[in-house]
């Protein structure tokens, strides 16, 4: 079970580092891998009471607790509710923009989706296993209410409209006067930090994908006083408005976390010429300001 956790986890050159030293996990962040990596809504449930079957009591009925949070979710998700819109984002493509659409209920944006492509049938508008479908269920505002949050929550489709992950906006019932660590409730909110085993180094290129599911090169900034273990890499992208300006004196402003889980080892020769002469370049710098 736990070799098929650690397969959830997107970065190839972290497993890699994962069995060459032997790292091992507590339950918790067992726990919490499955919850961040499954690949799907539906793979999601499965694995996570089949961790219940195996795991401590503590930690069983922590699991139990997440899948049935995520299934109320879906299930509130999908019910049509008076007041509330569907609003529908089709991606077919991580390079290509977003087609938007407002639906009635849930189902209709499922039958929206069939039309889109019957529409565009003679465009050459294909589904592909990149093609992702945003649906977030929206209040109707009206004249008579006061503004308020009107997101509830949203959801993220993949190819054959299979149900990728959803997560809700509704903090109705959360406890607001305190903060989500002294909580004492189970809710998939209060995160685990993971600290994995480094694999890429100091001035390493980082690969890794954006929100958009295009990929992003940065630069790794890590000192090796920080120890063996982190959750997230210091990177500098290689696209930042220092690299137009060619000013790096103050690049660590233009920093991003990346969770070693997303980010893998990429090379200088898989850069551009452009891109590579402005790594080489901002190497340079680094190397010459720690003389």
């Amino acid at each position: 079970m736990i070799e098929k956790i650690i397969e959830l986890l997107p970065s190839e050159d972290l497993k890699v580092q994962i069995k060459e030293t032997n790292h091992r996990f507590e339950e918790k962040e067992l726990l919490q891998i499955i919850y961040d990596y499954a690949p799907t809504f539906d793979k999601k449930q499965e694995l996570l009471y089949q961790f219940a079957n195996i795991s401590s009591v503590d930690i069983s009925a922590q699991a139990q607790a997440y899948a049935k949070y995520d299934q109320g979710v879906f299930e509130s998700f999908t019910k049509e509710s008076g007041g509330f819109v569907y609003e529908l984002h089709i991606k077919e493509n991580p390079d290509y923009g977003k087609v938007s659409y407002i639906c009635s209920s849930y189902e209709a944006t499922l039958a929206c989706i069939d039309r889109y492509y019957e529409e565009y049938a003679d465009y050459g508008f294909k589904e592909t296993n990149k093609t992702r479908y945003q649906i977030v269920k929206r209040k109707i505002f009206s004249e008579n209410q006061g503004l308020e949050k009107d997101i509830y929550a949203e959801l993220v489709l993949g190819e054959n409209k299979t149900v990728l992950k959803i997560w809700s906006y509704d903090d109705i019932n959360c406890n607001l006067e305190i903060s989500c660590s002294d909580c004492e409730e189970i809710c998939p909110s209060k995160v685990v930090d993971i600290n994995y085993p480094i694999f890429a180094q100091n001035h390493d290129i980082i690969k890794y994908l954006d929100d958009e599911g295009q990929t992003r090169l940065a630069v790794n900034i890590w000192d090796s006083k920080w120890g063996k273990t982190a959750s997230h890499y210091f990177v500098i992208p290689l696209d930042a408005d220092i690299f137009r300006s060619l000013d790096y004196d103050d690049y660590s402003f233009y920093h991003e976390h990346i969770s070693l889980p997303l980010a893998t080892i990429g090379k200088p020769e898989e850069l551009d010429a452009a891109t590579r002469r402005d790594y080489c370049d901002f190497i340079n710098f680094l190397n010459n300001k720690n003389d």
